[in-house]
């Protein structure tokens, strides 16, 4: 894509990153206009500019060169999406236990949600044409719900309100042991495991952590509790780590604990103002059925006990 225009006074003092992100036809993320700058894709009054901050001036003649985007590796692919909202800007899902959100090391295109949505809607390219759409994301095996942006401006501003933690997440975990107390928090730094490079640990270098708790049934019998947890960082494993990390590791976590028929651990709602429309919006994802069984089945229990 190329383009030349010379600036008038009403652009005058713009950030050259920000104007063309506005300007340019089908509004491409302002990302991929930035590497491009920074790779020599721009030149004003015949010199080459690599500053994407460059404040363009009365009269400045621009000539810009977008490349095309590379190939991608992506695969559309049909699968059953649990839609938990919809509309032109975004989209939430209810994701299932055991798929992994987006391509990386070791996996096998066509097997992704990504790729899953994507055949069913475009999704915005503002993360890397490899990461669509994606602006969090779930263990895979965690299920849950999760949300992911189809155009550029809902990117961004999503992306901002979970770094200014303004996106508020429940999850639901079944743990190992019987807690004492009714709530409590766990603030633990965590960083990479030194000895197994794909795991993470509190670690005193590690980033800063915090998970607020809320016991919600206890089953003395089988000896597990039923947990409400309040990620207010979010950094990777974290809840699984924590927990791990006071001593009650989640049930079904082979890296962190022991193995089960699933990781029990569940992205229950997500609460957050709408990027575009301003509307509060709170999102429910139901428990999978494994993980109902089991909590029925263990106040089952708990009832034979009493009886």
């Amino acid at each position: 894509m190329n383009t030349q225009f010379v600036v008038p006074s009403e652009w005058a003092g713009q950030r050259i990153d920000k104007f063309l992100a506005e300007h340019l036809d089908n509004h491409p993320s302002r990302t991929r206009i930035q590497q491009a700058i920074v790779s020599g894709s721009l030149q004003i009054n015949n010199q080459t500019v690599v500053d994407p901050n460059y404040r363009i001036k009365i009269d400045d003649q621009c000539a810009f060169c977008l490349p095309d985007l590379p190939p991608t590796t992506l695969i559309p692919t049909q699968g059953d999406l649990d839609i938990l909202f919809e509309d032109e800007f975004v989209i939430v899902l209810n994701k299932p236990e055991g798929q992994v959100v987006h391509l990386g090391n070791q996996v096998k295109p066509g097997t992704t949600l990504v790729e899953n949505v994507l055949s069913h809607t475009p999704l915005s390219t503002a993360a890397g044409i490899q990461r669509p759409g994606v602006v969090h994301r779930l263990d895979q095996a965690t299920s849950g719900v999760i949300i992911f942006a189809k155009t550029d401006q809902a990117y961004w501003l999503l992306t901002k309100a979970f770094a200014e933690r303004r996106i508020h997440k429940t999850y639901y975990a079944l743990v190992e042991g019987v807690f004492a107390c009714q709530s409590g928090i766990i603030q633990a730094s965590i960083g990479r495991n030194q000895r197994d490079r794909t795991a993470m640990c509190v670690i005193p270098t590690g980033r800063s952590a915090c998970t607020q708790w809320e016991r919600l049934e206890a089953f003395s019998k089988a000896h597990q509790t039923l947990l409400a947890c309040y990620p207010i960082t979010g950094r990777t494993h974290q809840i699984r780590v924590h927990l791990k990390h006071i001593g009650h590791p989640i049930v079904g976590d082979e890296k962190y604990g022991k193995s089960d028929v699933r990781l029990f651990l569940h992205a229950y709602q997500i609460a957050f103002v709408h990027p575009i429309t301003q509307k509060e919006l709170i999102i429910t994802a139901p428990l999978p059925t494994a993980f109902n069984e089991r909590i029925e089945r263990l106040r089952y229990s708990e009832r034979s006990v009493e009886a």
